[in-house]
């Protein structure tokens, strides 16, 4: 947490309040938030416009015009904050983004395990059409939003893991955690302990559908917010989407579809939560 939609969500308010704008500082307090490169690093973006964000799987990609990508990852914990320069600024706020007109970008993080760097792209594209490749970003699967039944074919085929692992496996599909892979495998009539590889194609399609229509629906309820709140958009409020799980985090209450109880079943150290009726 957070998940593909909190992070598109965060991607899409951050674009439009600062891309286009010019970064006139940055200050890194956190010791743990950039620790694969000196945090002196990052003051060679002072000056630069922020030319556009993009997004692969959970990772956020600040673009630079000088080609440049500021990366961040906000892990179990971390937040984008909008913010003017004299706001107080909250506990854990680990990195100040200060923008030409538009005030600052804080990063909050009260866990310390999201983390900002610098990579430098590559030749051609990533994964994504559009999209830098970047050897930081490399050991990821296609992005969950855009992946097909092909795709997702050759992920699963011939894997014993159950399905849940195989879809929250980032190398497989980036994007999806324990809340989606559950909402995901509820829409598409799939019990999430089933062995992946005993998917047929017409299955594996019905999957490929429902990854889309969960991710667009979570998307546009901007994103899940769970007790902890954890998970805030740019101004700070929560999502809404967790009004609509129809599975995650429901063990005992109604299944939408058929009124039984929502199960929860374990699978090694991984559990999922089900309806036994609907899915299959």
């Amino acid at each position: 947490m957070p998940e593909l939609p909190e992070v598109e969500t965060v991607r899409r308010d951050v674009s439009l309040r600062y891309a286009g704008h010019t970064l006139v500082d940055i200050a890194v307090t956190g010791r743990r938030t950039v620790r694969r490169h000196p945090p002196t690093e990052l003051a060679r973006l002072t000056g630069q416009r922020l030319v556009g964000v993009g997004r692969h799987g959970k990772y956020l990609l600040f673009e630079w015009e000088d080609g440049r990508v500021l990366v961040v990852h906000l892990r179990m914990s971390g937040q984008l904050l909008a913010a003017a320069a004299g706001d107080p600024r909250a506990l854990h706020t680990h990195g100040v983004l200060v923008f030409d007109g538009v005030g600052e970008l804080r990063f909050v993080d009260p866990r310390t395990f999201g983390e900002l760097f610098l990579a430098t792209p590559g030749s051609g594209t990533g994964p994504d059409a559009g999209l830098p490749a970047l050897a930081e970003l490399g050991h990821l699967g296609p992005d969950a939003l855009v992946v097909d039944a092909a795709h997702l074919q050759a992920a699963l085929a011939r894997r014993r893991a159950p399905l849940k692992v195989v879809l929250v496996d980032q190398r497989a599909l980036a994007g999806l955690g324990n809340i989606y892979a559950d909402e995901v495998c509820f829409e598409a009539g799939l019990r999430p302990d089933r062995a992946a590889g005993s998917l047929t194609p017409e299955e594996v399609g019905r999957l490929a559908g429902s990854v889309r229509t969960v991710l667009e629906a979570a998307i546009a309820g901007r994103g899940s917010s769970l007790r902890d709140l954890q998970y805030r958009d740019l101004y700070g409020k929560p999502g809404r989407y967790q009004l609509d799980h129809k599975v995650y985090g429901r063990p005992g209450l109604a299944c939408p579809g058929c009124g039984q109880p929502v199960q929860r079943v374990r699978m090694g150290a991984r559990s999922a939560f089900v309806c036994a009726r609907c899915q299959r």
